[in-house]
């Protein structure tokens, strides 16, 4: 039995080298395209990181003339504001200025009216 175990033995080794060998190849060839996609990955993420890179440089360029843009238009929009609260303010002590003023004459001219209204009605009285 020793015989017929060591035959069997033999056998079974034999069959399984012959399935290890296209294994053992298929294991090369794929380890073989691993490296390959690996390369090209690489290289994708080269041009990826390049291009994201770019991306982020042309963004901060963007921010700085937003920024600028921005100081501006504030620069411009205090600016108004406070022409605004100057005219409004002007507005105000002309109001408080000439308000008394046009009393003023507006009681000159309605005394001046009444005198001459007294003196036409002496006038047409005094007519025969």
């Amino acid at each position: 039995m020793p015989i017929a175990l060591e035959v069997t033995l033999i056998l079974v080794l034999a069959a399984l080298a012959v399935g290890l060998v296209p294994l053992l190849f298929q294991l090369r060839h794929t380890a073989q395209g691993l490296d390959t996609f690996l390369l090209s990955t690489t290289n994708n993420l080269a041009q990826i990181a390049e291009d994201v890179h770019a991306s982020r440089l042309r963004m901060d360029h963007l921010v700085g003339s937003l920024q600028t843009s921005l100081d501006e238009l504030s620069t411009v929009v205090q600016l108004t504001g406070n022409l605004g609260r100057t005219l409004k303010d002007f507005h105000a002590h002309f109001h408080r200025t000439i308000e008394p003023t046009f009393r003023t004459l507006g009681g000159l001219i309605g005394g001046i009216s009444a005198v001459l209204t007294f003196f036409k009605k002496k006038r047409i009285s005094l007519k025969p």
